[in-house]
């Protein structure tokens, strides 16, 4: 048995190798391949995935969403789906809609922000792209929210969200909208900019 490891900690261990004629190689001492069976839904695995973790600027409490759901706008550069400084979120805790952000030096950074693992829940999306009340900025800012799976959302209880503060990476005031959380949009569209 070989043991291999490099620096980043992780080891692979090699059974030796035998060579039986015709070129064909086996393991020693392999065991016949044991029969595979399907896992009944009730033994399912829950899987953690990388999460923005934002803390509301109004109640303190963390706002979980799935980074790759939300277009991976502060992961590499080159994973990135959405090009955008800083996000818009609701804080299912206390109603307020906020400006969220990992860059530093952009509207809705908190050095508390970060990236963990957390298993997926509920289902995140994409109400509506923003704009300011400047006509001439093009910046835009994309509304995500996050929906649980026994929770119905609907346009009455969007409703009651309060807008206070929105801004967009300019720092101009965002102008409300009627969202209904029933319809969300695509994470890529082909229009651009105003």
């Amino acid at each position: 048995m070989k043991i291999l490891g490099d620096e980043s900690g992780y080891v692979l261990v090699l059974r030796g190798l035998q060579v039986f004629p015709g070129g064909k190689a086996a393991a020693e001492g392999e065991a016949p391949h044991a029969r595979i069976e399907s896992v009944s839904a009730a033994g399912s695995t829950i899987c953690s995935v990388p999460h923005c973790c934002f803390f509301c600027s109004w109640c303190g409490q963390p706002i979980l969403l799935p980074h790759d759901r939300i277009g991976s706008p502060f992961g590499n550069p080159d994973a990135r789906k959405i090009e955008v400084r800083s996000i818009a979120t609701v804080c299912l805790n206390c109603k307020h809609i906020g400006n969220y952000s990992m860059f530093r030096s952009c509207r809705g950074f908190d050095t508390r922000h970060k990236i963990m693992h957390a298993p997926n829940s509920g289902e995140t999306v994409l109400l509506h792209w923003l704009q300011c009340v400047e006509k001439t900025c093009p910046a835009r800012v994309p509304l995500f929210v996050r929906l649980e799976n026994d929770a119905s959302t609907g346009e009455v209880e969007a409703a009651e969200w309060l807008w206070d503060e929105l801004v967009c990476a300019a720092g101009h005031r965002i102008k409300r909208v009627p969202v209904d959380p029933r319809y969300h949009l695509p994470l890529r569209t082909s229009a651009g900019p105003r």
